[in-house]
C-alpha cells in the first residue's frame, strides 16, 4: 500500500540527495506525541548534524526549504499543509485535503487498511513462543507468552511478512519418564495400592484426572505388566492427554500454529547427530571428564557448554543445537523466538551455537516475556495454591474471558512485568481499557444503524468530508491517520503493546468528539460527514482489535 508516509519518505530521501544514502535507517517518519510538531516527525537532521558539522536546527530549517520545493516538484503540496523545523525535528502537518482522502481509503480499503510491507521486500520468519512442556496445564505466563506470540505473528503479517508460528515439544528425557512414573503413582492410588509420586516428580491434582482416563482405557492391564514396559505407555498417554489440553487452550484463546515439531523426531531422524558432527567438523566439540562439551567461549559465550553427559544422555543444548539449524535449512530469513524469563541466560549459548554452525547469529532473535501476577482489589492473588498446582491459563480464561485476557496480557512491553487486575479486567466500566475499546465499537454500530434510516440516500451518497473541521473531528481524523504508521512501528520493534495504547487513544478521541458534537443533527450535510467519519473509525478499531485477537463487538 503507498501511503502519504512512504511518499514523504522518498521525497525526504529525494531532498538529501547524497546524504540518504549513509543514514538509511533515519529516514522513517515517526507519530510526535505532541500535536503541534505535526503529524509526521523526523529527526533525520540529528543524524546529519556531525557530517555536515552544523545544528541539527540549522539543518532542519535547510530541510524543510528543500523537503517542501520536492513535495511541489512531485505534486504533493496538496496532501502537506506545511513543512516546519523546529527544536531540530522536520515536522510535517497533513492537509485536510489529506485527511479526507484517508478517510475515503479506509471506507474503500475497510479490512485492508493499514496493511502493506513497510517500505521492503517480505521477509519468511520462523516463530516460535509458548513451547510448553507437555507435562502440564498452561500456566498464566505460557498465556502471556501466547498472546504475544500470536499478536506479533498478526502485526508481521500485516506488513507483508511470511510468518510460520511454531510450537517446539521437548517431548522425551527425564523429564517424561518421571511423569510417567508421576502417573502410575497416581492410578495405583486410585486402585487402593498407594504409591507415593517421585519426590521430583508431578505432584499436580491434574494427574488424577490423566489416571481416571488411562484406567478407563485397559489401564488396569498395562499397570500389571513390568515396570519398564509399562512406564513408556505412561508417559506417551500422559502427554498425548496433556498435550490435548494445551492445544484446546491455545484454540480456545485463539492462538493458532502452523507447526509443531518434537524433539524426539529431531533425534529419531539423526539431526542431533547430525548437528553435533557439523560442530565437530567446525572443531567446536571436544571431550572432558567423560563428557562432550560445545567450546562455546569460542563464540561469544562466557563459559563453555555440556551437549552430552557421561551417562551418555543429551542435555538441552543438543537438540535445540540442531532444531535451529533445521530451521535454517527451511530458508527462513529471520528466526524469531519469544522466551519466558527463566531463559533469558540460553541466549549466548544458542547464538554461540548458531555462529559456530557458519549460519548468521544474527538472524535470531530472542524476545523475552516477563512474568504475570495477578491481583484483585489492589491485593495480590497467590499464584501456587499448593504443592504442585497453580493457577492455570485455563482458570483465567474462565474467569476473565478470551478478550480481556489478550487485551491485558499485550498492555505491556514483553520485558515489563504485569500485574494482571482481575476485577479491573471483569468490571464494565471505563476504567477497564478493553471495555472502553469494545464499548466504543458497539457505540457506533449503533450510531450506524440509527443514522442510516435517517439520512437520504442522495445525502449520503457523495459527503462533503470539508464540513469536518471542528477541533475534534480533525483530532479524530489525525488518529485514523497514524494507524498504518503504528502498525509499522509496531512490526519494526515487535512490540504488540504499541497496538493496544493507540487503539485505547482513538477510543477516548472518539468518546471525546460523540461527547462534544451529534453525528446525526439537523444539518443533513454535516450529520453525513460525520457518519463517515465515525464509519471509518469503527473501521479502524474493528481491524486493530482483530490484530490483536480480540473481538468487535456490535452490541455490549
Amino acid at each position: 500500500m503507498i501511503t502519504l508516509e512512504s511518499r514523504l519518505t522518498g521525497a525526504l530521501r529525494r531532498s538529501l540527495g547524497s546524504d540518504a544514502r549513509a543514514i538509511p535507517e533515519a529516514l522513517r517518519w515517526e507519530l510526535p506525541k505532541d500535536p503541534s510538531f505535526g503529524d509526521f516527525s523526523s529527526s533525520v537532521a540529528f543524524k546529519l548534524a556531525k557530517s555536515r558539522r552544523a545544528a541539527p536546527q540549522q539543518i532542519a530549517e535547510e530541510l524543510a526549504g528543500a523537503l517542501m520545493r520536492q513535495l511541489a516538484a512531485e505534486g504533493l503540496q496538496q496532501w502537506i499543509e506545511r513543512i516546519e523545523p523546529r527544536a531540530g525535528y522536520v515536522n510535517a502537518y497533513v492537509s485536510h485535503a489529506a485527511m479526507a482522502q484517508m478517510v475515503r481509503q479506509i471506507l474503500r480499503e475497510r479490512s485492508r487498511f493499514g496493511l502493506g510491507r513497510a517500505g521492503r521486500a517480505p521477509r519468511r520468519i520462523s516463530l516460535e513462543f509458548v513451547s510448553a512442556n507437555p507435562t502440564g496445564p498452561l500456566s498464566v505466563a505460557h498465556g502471556r507468552q501466547a498472546a504475544m506470540g500470536d499478536a506479533l505473528a498478526r502485526l508481521l503479517r500485516s506488513q507483508g511478512d511470511h510468518v510460520t508460528a511454531e510450537f517446539y515439544l521437548n517431548d522425551e528425557g527425564r523429564q517424561v519418564e518421571l511423569l510417567g512414573r508421576s502417573l502410575r503413582a497416581r492410578c495405583l492410588g486410585l486402585l487402593g495400592r498407594p504409591e507415593p509420586v517421585p519426590e521430583d516428580g508431578y505432584h499436580g491434582a491434574y494427574l488424577l484426572e490423566v489416571a481416571r482416563a488411562f484406567l478407563a482405557r485397559d489401564g488396569e492391564r498395562i499397570l500389571s505388566q513390568p515396570e519398564a514396559e509399562s512406564l513408556p505407555q505412561l508417559s506417551a498417554f500422559a502427554m498425548d492427554q496433556l498435550l490435548q489440553n494445551i492445544q484446546h487452550d491455545l484454540q480456545r484463546s485463539g492462538v493458532h500454529f502452523d507447526q509443531w515439531s518434537s524433539q524426539r523426531w529431531l533425534r529419531t531422524s539423526g539431526r542431533i547427530e547430525q548437528a553435533l558432527e557439523a560442530l565437530r567438523r567446525a572443531g567446536a566439540l571436544y571431550e572432558a571428564d567423560g563428557a562432550l562439551w560445545f567450546a562455546s567461549t569460542k563464540f561469544g559465550d562466557d563459559k563453555d557448554r555440556v551437549v552430552r553427559k557421561r551417562d551418555g544422555e543429551l542435555t538441552y543444548l543438543a537438540p535445540d543445537i540442531a532444531y535451529h539449524q533445521w530451521k535454517f535449512e527451511r530458508g527462513y530469513e529471520l528466526l524469531l523466538n519469544v522466551w519466558g524469563p527463566d531463559h533469558h541466560g540460553y541466549i549466548p549459548r544458542l547464538k554461540a551455537a548458531v555462529a559456530a554452525l557458519g549460519l548468521p547469529a544474527d538472524r535470531l532473535t530472542v524476545r523475552i516475556v516477563q512474568l504475570v501476577t495477578l491481583s484483585r482489589r489492589g491485593t495480590p492473588v497467590p499464584m501456587s495454591k499448593r504443592q504442585g498446582e497453580f493457577v492455570t491459563f485455563r482458570e483465567l480464561l474462565d474467569e476473565v474471558g478470551v478478550d480481556a485476557t489478550r487485551f491485558f496480557f499485550l498492555m505491556r512491553t514483553m520485558e515489563s512485568p504485569l500485574d494482571f487486575d482481575l476485577e479491573l479486567a471483569t468490571s464494565q466500566s471505563d476504567e477497564n481499557p478493553v471495555y472502553y475499546v469494545q464499548y466504543a465499537h458497539a457505540r457506533i454500530c449503533s450510531i450506524l444503524a440509527y443514522g442510516r434510516g435517517r439520512l437520504p440516500w442522495w445525502v449520503r451518497w457523495r459527503p462533503d468530508l470539508g464540513l469536518l473541521r471542528e477541533p475534534e473531528a480533525r483530532l479524530l481524523m489525525r488518529r485514523l491517520f497514524q494507524y498504518p504508521v503504528v502498525l509499522r512501528l509496531c512490526a519494526q520493534a515487535l512490540e504488540p503493546h504499541g497496538l493496544t495504547t493507540y487503539l485505547q487513544k482513538l477510543a477516548e478521541t472518539f468518546h471525546g468528539f460523540y461527547a462534544k458534537h451529534r453525528v446525526i443533527a439537523d444539518d443533513q450535510r454535516r450529520s453525513a460527514a460525520r457518519l463517515i467519519l465515525v464509519t471509518a473509525t469503527r473501521q479502524v478499531l474493528e481491524n486493530g482489535l482483530n490484530i490483536l485477537g480480540v473481538t468487535a463487538p456490535r452490541r455490549m
